[in-house]
């Protein structure tokens, strides 16, 4: 099946049944919810979401559950009345029912399945088939809602994206979040993160902007891959912590410019959560008061030509607090489209309506499961096309 035929037969899908209709669907394809808490249960990923889902299962009183990680320093760890992470080998897999508690699910799905697992589902599906009981992460929430809402919008952004594997990777995408399953995605995987296929980033390396740099990974990746072109970083990072980290990283770049503040609409105040397993956010229940700050107000005096954008969610208002950047100037945008279920197709607009018919659309996905899908928009005018 072409890329074309799978994504529209799966809007068919969609748009022909109500939300009820698709849970009830996937649903009758799953183990039963009182039959799963009932039989030998294995937890694979013992960070936060595994914990969460470990509490959950203790909650509906889940017979034999067992949590697991492949990070061997936390085997042994005590986590929740007594128990104990225990390490993934065969034993805590085989002809036991896996449920994986990571949003990069490929590999170790298809490693569950070699290993004999009775079945393989991840936390993502469980909160879709049964929100009152799993609460769904921020990630997906209302996430078959959502797609049930917006058969135009995805009609519209198939129409507008630039190349055939973009409407590939939307429809793995839907396909994923639909059905679960993560191989669904294989073929439509750039492993390399922010080393999209077929689109050339060099003549765009030279004034990067990093907004959510972590601890510099991601700033490393783009030294280290394009060098002497590299010649501006501003690199933003709001949690004290892990900023901290990322001048330490950084303090062997002299073109390195790091900012200690988160990147919004406005430069003002917000609370915010740090958490060392990357999944900080802005929150109004947020321990910590932090700077934020528009890249308008703050590169008044450059000029970007490689915006990223990776920040749990607050993507929308990063963009908003660019308009002057986009509309000026179009530097090539890399934007984390999957912190939000309707990211997928509402960040697309939201820049056309920026800068209309300035950029070509391309989605792309660097990772196996619901992370590291990335909207790349490129300047019509490096292609030729005006």
């Amino acid at each position: 099946m072409d890329n074309t035929s799978y994504l529209d037969k799966l809007i068919k899908v969609i748009e022909e049944n109500s939300v009820e209709e698709l849970r009830e669907a996937q649903r009758n394809n799953h183990l039963d919810l009182n039959t799963l808490i009932n039989q030998p249960i294995t937890i694979v990923g013992a960070a936060d979401e595994g914990i969460r889902l470990l509490t959950i299962c203790d909650s509906l009183q889940a017979s034999d559950v067992r949590i697991v990680d492949m990070n061997k320093e936390k085997v042994g760890t005590q986590v929740l009345n007594g128990k104990s992470i225990m390490p993934f080998c065969a034993e805590n897999i085989t002809e036991r029912h896996i449920i994986l508690a990571t949003h990069r699910t490929y590999h170790v799905y298809i490693k569950c399945k070699e290993l004999k697992a009775a079945s393989v589902t991840t936390f993502m599906h469980l909160q879709a088939l049964y929100p009152e009981s799993f609460e769904p992460h921020f990630f997906h929430k209302d996430m078959l809602e959502t797609m049930s809402n917006s058969v135009s919008a995805l009609k519209q952004l198939r129409s507008s994206l630039a190349d055939d594997i973009s409407v590939g990777v939307l429809a793995s995408c839907l396909d994923y979040r639909l059905h679960g399953d993560p191989t669904v995605m294989g073929n439509f995987i750039d492993w390399d993160l922010y080393l999209p296929t077929d689109i050339d980033l060099t003549p765009f390396a030279h004034s990067y902007v990093d907004c959510g740099s972590f601890d510099g990974d991601s700033v490393s990746i783009h030294l280290n891959r394009y060098k002497s072109a590299v010649k501006h970083v501003y690199a933003f990072e709001p949690d004290p912590n892990t900023f901290e980290r990322l001048k330490v990283n950084m303090s062997a770049y002299q073109q390195v410019q790091c900012i200690n503040k988160g990147v919004g609409d406005k430069v003002t105040k917000l609370n915010f959560s740090a958490n060392n397993e990357r999944a900080s956010l802005f929150s109004e229940s947020g321990e910590l008061s932090i700077d934020t700050t528009s890249l308008d107000a703050e590169l008044k005096n450059t000029t970007p030509s490689f915006i990223k954008m990776n920040i749990e969610a607050f993507e929308p208002q990063a963009i908003d607090g660019a308009q002057g950047i986009i509309s000026k100037n179009t530097p090539l945008l890399a934007i984390s489209a999957y912190h939000q279920p309707e990211h997928l197709y509402s960040l697309q607009f939201q820049i056309e309506n920026i800068a209309p018919n300035k950029y070509d659309f391309y989605l792309r996905q660097h990772d196996g499961g619901l992370v590291e899908t990335v909207l790349y928009a490129v300047p019509k005018v490096s292609q030729g096309h005006i």
